[in-house]
């Protein structure tokens, strides 16, 4: 499968540029010559990264580099420039793979094809979006003993709910660690894990309504990964299991192997069962603590109420 790089120069550069590019047999290259028109490529066609100028007729590469966050951040971007990175604000590089490849080093062309391919697939194997309070996030989520908490049989229970009601091939209840997302129940599937570059959890966890692909072949964060493909996932809806503390800490999902959408109703109706999962998590954890509370008291102590009914 051949991968769209988009290439953006003046108009006397592209085509050098989209030629190296399309010399490499795994890369096929698109060409814009305007910031403008970078960004109508970008929304319109799928591409798996960007080569840029810095200096382009109606702005800057870092426009581009705006553009492409904006749309795809997980989508790398090599700037291909004779401009100093001294010059360069690279607080614009905030949330995109960028690398830098200076232009006139004597190997540049040859250099380009590699470069791209590595940022691409180095994209693939470790990008993915974090919430900017992922430290707290991580911290809430390790107050959960999930290995100590009698939550299996509920959590079955309630996926094979919600995978009747919404009459889906798979349904789902997971927890996004550090690095992957780790099923407590699995309706449809049978699934442990996935890593966090290839769940689309990630970035459904950083929205605040319930995430919608009615078919991830259109969108281009998902149509080009292929472990959803080896899945057979087509459709995707997704609620936050959110903590006490407005932590997001997992996902209630729906996944089905064809096309289809969700009312407004489904989507607040799959909220609720995210909540229904995230009370069920909270009491498991509530009575965990009682009974080490309990344990933990010295012998003979008795509670408040018990020592009422004593006197």
């Amino acid at each position: 499968m051949t991968r769209t790089v988009l290439c953006v120069d003046s108009d006397q550069r592209v085509s050098s540029v989209a030629s190296t590019i399309d010399a490499d047999d795994g890369l096929t290259a698109v060409e814009a010559t305007s910031v403008d028109a970078a960004t109508e490529t970008l929304a319109d066609e799928p591409v798996v990264g960007v080569v840029t100028a810095y200096e382009l007729e109606d702005g800057t590469g870092m426009d581009v580099v705006d553009a492409l966050r904006a749309e795809a951040p997980q989508t790398p971007c090599v700037l291909f420039t004779d401009v100093s990175p001294a010059d360069i604000d690279t607080e614009s590089f905030e949330e995109v793979i960028v690398e830098y490849l200076n232009r006139d080093l004597p190997d540049a062309d040859d250099r380009l094809g590699f470069v791209v391919n590595d940022v691409i697939d180095h994209s693939a194997q470790v990008g993915f979006l974090a919430p900017d309070d992922e430290d707290e996030r991580l911290e809430t989520l390790e107050e959960y003993d999930i290995d100590e908490l009698p939550i299996e049989e509920s959590f079955d229970r309630l996926t094979d709910l919600i995978a009747d009601h919404f009459d889906v091939a798979v349904s789902f209840i997971g927890l996004i660690e550090e690095d992957e997302e780790n099923f407590l129940a699995c309706t449809g599937a049978d699934w442990d894990s996935l890593t966090r570059e290839d769940t689309m959890c990630t970035h459904s966890m950083l929205q605040e309504d319930v995430m919608v692909v009615e078919d991830i072949a259109d969108d281009k964060r998902f149509n080009r990964n292929a472990q959803l493909e080896n899945l057979g996932i087509v459709s995707y809806a997704g609620a936050n299991m959110t903590a006490p503390n407005g932590q997001v800490i997992g996902q209630v999902c729906v996944l089905d192997h064809e096309a289809r959408g969700y009312s407004p109703a489904e989507r607040e109706t799959l909220q609720q069962y995210a909540a229904t999962a995230m009370e069920i998590l909270e009491l498991r954890q509530t009575v965990r603590e009682s009974r080490a509370t309990a344990t933990d008291a010295p012998a003979g102590a008795g509670t408040g109420a018990e020592a009422e009914v004593d006197r």
